[in-house]
């Protein structure tokens, strides 16, 4: 809300001198969770369009927020309609939500795998230094790339996804 009362606030239409007070409300544009409102000021006529967030901020935009928020508490499109619907708020079209989640399944994807790289170099490297290499120098280490415990069993209860990765440094 700060960005939208700074930009009321920079309201200054010259020569006449025109603020807030002088403009009409004549639409808003809806994209999901972000709005456009679109002015005229009834002095001289001038035409602006005001966002409820800044498009140049570094920060994740509130629809790209969202959709992670959907999918990080694991629900989905319905849901976010529902609690949409709840809060009487408008929500977004299927088709950006869609675009957003798989824009935000690719960057977490990305960053993920960017981040077990550098822990199996690092790891490796920690092996080399204790000596825990084989003896054509490869280094002998565990990684658990999906953040959790293995679950496995040798009798009726397997269900881990197991595999062996051979990359030569």
């Amino acid at each position: 809300m700060d960005y939208v009362f700074k930009q009321i606030a920079e309201i200054n239409h010259k020569p006449f001198g025109c603020n807030f007070n002088n403009l009409l409300l004549v639409e808003e544009r809806k994209t999901g969770f972000l709005s456009e409102f679109l002015f005229t000021c009834n002095m001289c006529h001038r035409h602006e369009v005001y966002k409820s967030e800044n498009p140049s901020s570094s920060l994740m935009d509130v629809n790209t927020s969202i959709v992670t928020a959907v999918i990080n508490s694991e629900q989905g499109f319905t849901q976010l309609e529902t609690f949409s619907a709840i809060l009487n708020m408008h929500s977004m079209y299927n088709k950006l939500y869609q675009k957003l989640h798989k824009d935000v399944h690719k960057f977490t994807s990305e960053t993920a795998w960017e981040a077990m790289s550098l822990a199996a170099e690092e790891e490796a490297k920690l092996a080399v230094a204790n000596g825990d290499v084989r003896e054509d120098g490869v280094p002998m280490i565990t990684v658990i790339a999906d953040g959790t415990w293995s679950k496995r069993s040798y009798k009726s209860n397997y269900n881990v996804l197991s595999g062996v990765v051979r990359r030569n440094y």
